[in-house]
């Protein structure tokens, strides 16, 4: 009787750890994507779900999105669709978190201009060079916080961002002047690794892989044209006027004819 005991009460710590652990994951990425995305963005990195399945190591995450700097029209820069995450569970309570594999699908980018040499894109690129920046200088001080969740190091073997859309607008024109193209897949591996194989923080992964969107979409701005402002909209503006006219051709200059 006594060995059924111990094993039973092996095996309910066992099931107590595994659930600590997953509440301690859960909890840990979303508050570092949440507080130091927006940190490194300067906008409101908002992560609303992750789950994770200790029994396969499986995590999946929902409503990931980045909002727009201020006097944009468009409330967010990218939000991501599904995102599908592999994780090795031996490492969740370490100081270093293996992640073997992260694929999006679908992401939406907004490239929204408010002048020929302006743009969101280029703001929030702006923001993240700013922050990292003052971030490597405080990098002394965060060293000496040694069991926050902030010490926390990740490293992750491969990310694929498949399916993405880039929506070019132009705040004057909102409706008037939109493209939707597709976004090359892209592709990272290896992110936070090094010598010591302590991975990196959460927050540097995410510049990373934020950097490399953007970088993306920027190739595909340029790619095809779409940072000619006049063009885009007068390409629109010439579809709307050639309807116009078939119109005026139908009724007539002063309506239908009798």
């Amino acid at each position: 009787m006594k060995i059924k005991h111990i094993f039973f009460a092996v095996v309910v710590i066992i099931f107590i750890g595994a659930a600590a652990a997953v509440l301690f994951m859960e909890s840990i990425v979303k508050t570092t994507v949440n507080k130091y995305g927006s940190e490194i963005i300067g906008t409101k990195v908002e992560l609303q779900g992750f789950s994770l399945n200790p029994l396969n190591g499986t995590a999946s995450i929902r409503d990931f999105t980045v909002a727009n700097p201020k006097n944009y029209q468009t409330p967010y820069l990218f939000r991501l669709g599904g995102i599908s995450i592999k994780v090795d569970m031996k490492s969740v309570l370490s100081d270093t978190i293996i992640i073997e594999d992260i694929t999006v699908s679908k992401p939406v980018i907004t490239y929204e201009m408010l002048s020929l040499n302006q743009n969101n894109i280029k703001q929030i690129q702006e923001n993240i060079t700013k922050n990292t920046a003052s971030e490597k200088k405080e990098a002394p001080k965060e060293e000496t916080k040694s069991s926050s969740s902030e010490a926390k190091k990740v490293i992750i073997r491969k990310l694929t961002i498949a399916e993405g859309e880039l929506q070019a607008l132009t705040s004057a024109q909102k409706d008037a002047a939109k493209i939707d193209v597709k976004l090359p897949s892209i592709t990272l591996t290896n992110i936070g690794e090094n010598k010591n194989n302590q991975g990196e923080s959460i927050a540097s992964s995410i510049s990373k892989i934020i950097t490399k969107i953007l970088n993306t979409a920027t190739q595909t701005v340029v790619k095809n044209n779409l940072s000619d402002l006049k063009k885009v909209a007068k390409e629109n503006l010439n579809t709307a006027v050639d309807s116009v006219k078939d119109k005026v051709k139908n009724l007539g200059i002063f309506g239908k004819k009798q």
